[in-house]
């Protein structure tokens, strides 16, 4: 995914901040490098020592906004076995700065569409989460107050000047029926350690399996989001691409109302954000997503 953000650079980093980040690694960094997309400011890089070593680091200010999302990262990061997620090395606060070291893994983001060779590993690792991580091994908030963010948003888009469009007249009973934050927050509840934004660029594809990225919109729950592919789901129910299409724009967990409503919901706040977001690369990715949550939505009602 294009990335709208400008991300610092490792020397970019206050000189205490990579002292102390240097101190910890034990030998010296002779090299650095710089993986594609993200949407956040915040630095990401993967360091290679002298005694050829590497780790991955992600860092941001703390007088910036984003500082608790790394937070948060770090309190789920430590109780994530290594078959889920890419090990939490440390985490240190210095100098006004946070610091996340992670195992280094080598990798690229799986392709979600039926078909490619990453779509079995993904729906391994999103089974995983719910049979590793329950119950919720991590001191975080209920998963509902997260996804009761969801809701709302049919309100927002048909009060618009523009007015809802064509489609979303036509299938205005079943989103008026999914827009209710109580039954968002009641589908959510389960006592599992759930990812509440899963979606490919926060997933990993390694020689051996797919691991999970991005822990920081995490709760304690019944069911998780994993968002839709920029491609929508072609394939005919009952094939193959069927199982995909559950995966693409599915949860992990939960009972099937739930999920009905925790999708339909990220629909509308995604449809929102395309129109009202910050555009970018950012607006492109949810634009293509919003896309294939109607053609999801398209075939759960036909």
């Amino acid at each position: 995914m294009n990335t709208p953000s400008v991300r610092p650079r490792w020397e970019d980093l206050p000189n205490d901040v990579r002292a102390n980040v240097q101190a910890r690694l034990g030998s010296p960094v002779v090299e650095v490098s710089y993986p594609e997309g993200g949407f956040t400011p915040g630095l990401a890089l993967r360091l290679r020592c002298a005694d050829r070593s590497e780790v991955f680091l992600k860092a941001a200010d703390l007088a910036l906004p984003m500082a608790s999302h790394y937070r948060a990262e770090a309190v789920v990061g430590e109780h994530l076995p290594s078959v889920i997620a890419p090990e939490l090395w440390w985490s240190v606060e210095s100098h006004g700065w946070i610091v996340n070291a992670f195992e280094a893994v080598l990798g690229g983001e799986p392709e979600l569409r039926p078909g490619p060779a990453d779509l079995p590993g993904v729906l391994d690792v999103v089974g995983s989460l719910e049979r590793e991580l329950t119950p919720c091994p991590a001191p975080v908030g209920e998963a509902g107050e997260t996804l009761s963010l969801l809701a709302g948003h049919w309100e927002r888009l048909a009060a618009a000047p523009a007015g809802p469009d064509a489609w979303r007249t036509a299938r205005r009973a079943w989103l008026t029926e999914m827009d209710d934050r109580d039954l968002l927050v009641k589908a959510a509840a389960g006592d599992t350690l759930v990812h509440c934004d899963l979606r490919a660029d926060n997933m990993l594809v390694d020689a051996e399996r797919v691991r999970v990225l991005g822990g920081s919109w995490s709760g304690v729950g019944g069911c998780g989001v994993l968002r839709p592919s920029a491609d929508p789901c072609r394939s005919q129910p009952g094939q193959s691409g069927g199982r995909a299409r559950s995966a693409r724009t599915g949860v992990a967990g939960g009972r099937s109302e739930s999920r009905e409503h925790v999708r339909g919901g990220d629909h509308r706040l995604l449809s929102w954000h395309q129109v009202h977001g910050p555009g970018g690369g950012l607006g492109a990715y949810r634009g293509r997503a919003a896309q294939a949550g109607r053609r999801w939505i398209d075939y759960r009602l036909s």
